[in-house]
C-alpha cells in the first residue's frame, strides 16, 4: 500500500488549540483517505516570524507532495494590507501558479474581527474567485460564522462551491484523561480561559468594559461563585503567554483566601503533550468558562457545560451556529457579572439537562462533517489520491 505525501501548513507549536483541530482532522481524513499518510509540517507562524516564507522553496515541497491542507486555522482573515492575498496566507501569484498539487483549504475561520479594508478586501475577493474557479482546490470553512462572513463580503462569488465543515477540535479525542464514570470528584470544578491578546480590541471602553473594568467584574464572579458553592475549586488555563499575564492581574484583585487555596494556574506550554494535559483541566470540570475558540469547542464536543465569554466575533458566532446563544455571555457589557455568576450556578445545577442539549447539539455536527463528506470524497478521488492508496 502506497504512502501518501501530505504537506500540512499550519500551526503546530503556537496556540494548543490549533493541537486540538490537528488531532481530531488527521485521523479523520485518514480514515477518509484510507492510506497511511506521510504528515510533512510547515509552520505557519515562521512566516509570520520571517524566518520562513512561501516562496519558490514552499512551491517546490508542495509539488513533492501529493497533496497540501492548509488549516485549519483563521487562515482568512481579511486584515493582513501587505499579504498579497489579504489574509496570513501571504502567498504571491507567481509562487501560487508553480504548485500543481491540489490544495485542500481546511475549515478555515474568515475573520473580519480585526478589520477589513478595501484594499485587504480586494485582494482576498481575487484570491478566492481564483480558488473556487479552478477544481485543483477545495475550499471549506469551519462552523464558527464563516460562511456567513463570506456571504457578507463576497456574495457574488461562487459559494456554491464553498464546503461547510466543523472545526476539528470537535472531533479531537481526549477521553482518555476523562475521569472515569462514577470516580470521585472532589468538590466543583470551574475550569476558565481568559484570552491576554488584542485586549484593546475585546474590551475597548466607552460604552463598552475597559480591561480594568471586566477584571473587576470576573472577579467579582468568582467571589459570588465561592459563596454560592461549596468546595469550588477554579483552574484556570494559558492556551498562550499573553493569558497568563491575564492570569497575574486577576489573581492579584482575588481575596487572599481564595487565590491561595481554591485557585490552581494550569501550566503553560506549547505543542500536543501541552494540548492533551490542558484540554484534560476542561474534560474534568463540572462548568467550563470560556473566551478562546477551542477552550469552547473541545469541552461542547465531549457534553461538558460550557459558557462562551464573549469578547470577539468568533464566540457569539460559534454558539449563534450551534444554537447555544443563551450559554454565551458578553462580557464587554457592564453588569455582565451577575449574569454570568446566576448562569455557572445554573449550569452547575443543572447538569443533566445541558449535557443532554449538548449530546443533540454535536449530533449535528458529526452530520455536518459526513455531508461535507460527500463533496470531499469525490474531489480526492478526482486527483487520484484514494485510488493512489491501493
Amino acid at each position: 500500500m502506497r504512502t501518501l505525501s501530505i504537506l500540512h501548513v499550519g500551526s503546530f507549536l503556537g496556540n494548543i488549540g490549533d493541537n486540538a483541530n490537528h488531532r481530531g482532522f488527521r485521523p479523520w481524513f485518514e480514515r477518509l483517505l484510507n492510506c497511511p499518510i506521510d504528515w510533512q509540517e510547515f509552520e505557519i507562524r515562521n512566516v509570520y516570524r520571517k524566518s520562513a516564507a512561501f516562496d519558490s522553496r514552499f512551491a517546490d515541497a508542495a509539488n513533492e507532495a501529493d497533496l497540501v491542507v492548509i488549516g485549519g486555522g483563521n487562515y482568512f482573515e481579511m486584515w493582513v494590507e501587505s499579504s498579497p492575498t489579504g489574509t496570513s496566507i501571504s502567498i504571491e501569484d507567481d509562487v501560487f501558479s508553480k504548485i500543481k498539487t491540489p490544495i485542500l483549504f481546511n475549515a478555515l475561520g474568515v475573520d473580519e474581527g480585526q478589520g477589513v479594508t478595501d484594499t485587504t478586501l480586494q485582494k482576498f475577493r481575487r484570491f478566492l474567485v481564483r480558488l473556487l474557479g479552478s477544481d485543483q482546490y477545495l475550499v471549506s470553512v469551519r462552523n464558527d460564522g464563516a460562511r456567513a462572513t463570506l456571504d457578507k463580503y463576497a456574495s457574488d462569488c461562487p459559494l456554491d462551491r464553498v464546503v461547510a465543515l466543523p472545526d476539528g477540535g470537535f472531533f479531537a479525542d481526549y477521553s482518555s484523561c476523562r475521569k472515569a464514570e462514577g470516580a470521585a470528584r472532589i468538590g466543583t470544578k470551574i475550569t476558565v480561559n481568559l484570552a491576554g491578546d488584542m485586549l484593546e480590541r475585546r474590551f475597548p471602553g466607552g460604552a463598552l468594559l475597559d480591561y480594568q473594568g471586566f477584571l473587576s467584574e470576573f472577579g467579582d464572579v468568582l467571589r459570588r461563585t465561592d459563596e454560592a458553592i461549596s468546595g469550588l475549586r477554579i483552574v484556570l488555563v494559558p492556551h498562550v503567554f499573553a493569558d497568563v499575564r491575564v492570569y497575574a492581574d486577576l489573581l492579584a484583585r482575588l481575596p487572599d483566601r481564595l487565590r491561595r487555596e481554591q485557585v490552581r494556574v494550569a501550566a503553560y506550554d506549547n505543542g500536543p503533550a501541552a494540548a492533551y494535559a490542558a484540554f484534560s483541566e476542561y474534560l474534568d470540570a463540572n462548568v467550563v468558562v470560556a473566551m478562546r475558540f477551542h477552550a469552547n469547542v473541545v469541552p461542547i464536543a465531549n457534553g461538558v457545560p460550557t459558557i462562551g465569554l464573549s469578547c470577539y466575533d468568533q464566540i457569539p458566532h460559534l454558539y449563534r451556529e450551534l444554537e447555544l446563544e443563551r450559554h454565551a455571555i458578553n462580557v464587554r457589557s457592564p453588569g455582565y457579572g451577575a449574569l454570568l455568576a446566576d448562569r455557572i450556578q445554573y449550569m452547575t445545577i443543572g447538569q443533566a439537562e445541558i449535557k443532554a442539549e449538548l449530546a443533540g447539539v454535536n449530533a449535528a455536527i458529526k452530520a455536518m462533517r459526513s455531508t461535507a463528506e460527500a463533496t470531499i470524497g469525490p474531489w480526492l478521488d478526482r486527483h487520484g489520491l484514494r485510488r493512489s492508496c491501493t
